[in-house]
């Protein structure tokens, strides 16, 4: 059955917002967004003692706020709804950083709310993945975006080997803690010459990027992690344009010298600079 939704064409009935908030810099916060949570009955949230704080900051007083964190979404957000329903009350959801849905909570309740045919819509805020995909250098035109990777080893490595061709920019979350094992995993699945571009503390006074391959980026600066992290790698279409054929050789020589034939040498640079096996053996030929 077909649905049309209108969230602005009833003033009396309830609406679900779901809105946008800073990634650091507490000057991003839209207009909209203060305006909206001035005007609802109810703010729910991922965090309410980090809504609290950003509410103090905005000069929002007095203002209803239950808790919806992810583990809890469905069950709170059953309350929510029904409160909608019966009280007619509307709603803001927020998460702690960010837009409601993408990598935090807020698409249960979303889904909820749609269900029951309560009008939902969007005051959209800063997004991480946004500005580091722009500020990348890569292609903007087609990417995909797969917020955290499993935290399972042999889960996670398997996920980014599937990933290996995609000819799109990829991008993902991660933590500090985390950092090292997603890094030397790509680099297993991608190779060393794959260009790859870390954003860290975005829109903060700390904001940095980190550019280079995912061979330059095995050693970590220690400094730098700290801050949640956007990891953006460039698409597979590319990487034999930029892989010099004189540093091919240098990587084929050393595998030489370890004792490899030269079939073997091919196959294990092919593998690590992903890039085609003619490809690197012609090169080889050079030797």
């Amino acid at each position: 059955m077909l649905k049309r939704n209108k969230p602005f064409s009833n003033e009396k009935s309830p609406v679900l917002y779901l809105v946008g908030t800073p990634i650091g810099n507490l000057k991003d916060i839209s207009q909209r967004a203060v305006e909206v949570l001035k005007s609802v009955d109810l703010i729910a949230s991922e965090d309410t003692r980090n809504t609290s704080f950003l509410l103090k900051n905005l000069g929002i007083e007095n203002k209803k706020l239950v808790s919806c964190y992810s583990q809890k979404e469905k069950e709170e957000g059953k309350k929510i709804i029904n409160a909608m329903l019966t009280e007619g009350v509307s709603v803001a959801f927020v998460s702690d950083a960010g837009n409601p849905g993408i990598s935090d909570p807020g698409a249960i309740l979303c889904s909820m709310a749609i269900e029951e045919n309560i009008p939902v819509t969007a005051v959209l805020g800063p997004s991480a993945f946004v500005q580091a995909l722009i500020t990348s250098g890569f292609d903007t035109s087609d990417f995909s975006f797969y917020g955290f990777l499993p935290v399972k080893e042999n889960v996670r490595k398997d996920f980014l080997k599937n990933l290996k061709e995609r000819k799109e920019t990829l991008i993902f979350y991660e933590s500090p803690h985390r950092i090292d094992k997603t890094l030397s995993s790509m680099f297993e699945a991608f190779g060393a010459e794959r260009r790859v571009v870390i954003s860290r503390e975005l829109t903060k006074i700390h904001e940095e990027y980190l550019r280079g391959t995912l061979g330059d980026m095995i050693d970590f600066p220690e400094d730098a992690k700290r801050g949640e992290f956007v990891i953006i790698v460039e698409g597979a279409k590319n990487i034999e344009s930029y892989t010099d054929d004189d540093k091919i050789i240098e990587y084929i020589k050393e595998y030489l010298e370890k004792g490899y034939s030269l079939k073997e040498s091919v196959g294990i640079v092919s593998d690590e600079l992903n890039l085609r096996k003619n490809y690197v053996y012609n090169i080889a030929k050079k030797i």
